[in-house]
């Protein structure tokens, strides 16, 4: 019989060498860097999303119970606004008689900002109300800083002023504090912080 040989085969036939060993394991290492990156980025969005629809809740509140609360039998005594009379209701409700003379009588006390947002968060649904990012109420702060992390998920509130007209600039954006008057018609800006604390506008609006 003639005998036949086979080609050599080269190549090494014994196993992987260390270098392709080394090479999977940096592979499987990349592999779940990048899963794991994706996973943290997936909830850090979600968080963001969380955050937004927390600024959304406080704007579509706020905007549909602006026009309500000066009616005179708002439920809301704490965020009402100051209801105005006209004409010989508001004379005869504003005058009166002591002897021979006429004293003007004191107008009501606009209600400020403060006692209303207390009230929203302490006894209407807001209070269950989390910032996705601590787990904990949201914090109403001044304004977003991206210096400073820990203010990520709070909420700003901001009014808007009107100047004179004729001026350079038509209006002053400030923060909304707790002694300033909500008896007039408030022209409000709210923002939220995302994950690094950039401001995310979501709406303007008047309460």
């Amino acid at each position: 019989m003639d005998a036949r040989t086979e080609p050599p085969i080269s190549g090494n036939v014994q196993g992987w060498t260390k270098g392709d060993i080394a090479f999977l394991v940096f592979i499987v290492l990349v592999l779940v860097a990048v899963t794991g990156l994706g996973v943290i980025a997936y909830r850090e969005a979600l968080k963001t999303e969380g955050t937004k629809r927390n600024g959304e809740q406080w704007a579509t509140w706020l905007a549909q119970e602006g026009p309500k609360r000066f009616a005179p039998d708002y439920a809301l005594s704490a965020c009402a606004g100051v209801v105005k009379t006209a004409g010989p209701v508001a004379a005869a409700a504003g005058v009166e008689a002591v002897g021979s003379a006429a004293t003007t009588a004191a107008a009501p006390a606009p209600n400020t900002w403060g006692p209303c947002l207390d009230y929203l968060t302490t006894q209407t649904a807001f209070k269950d109300m989390i910032n996705p990012f601590t787990g904990k109420p949201p914090v109403f702060v001044p304004a977003c800083d991206p210096a400073d992390h820990s203010l990520v998920g709070s909420i700003v509130f901001d009014k808007v002023t009107q100047n004179p007209p004729g001026s350079a600039v038509p209006t002053v954006t400030s923060q909304l504090i707790a002694t300033d008057s909500i008896g007039e018609k408030v022209q409000m800006k709210i923002a939220v912080c995302d994950k690094g604390s950039y401001a995310i506008k979501i709406a303007e609006l008047e309460f």
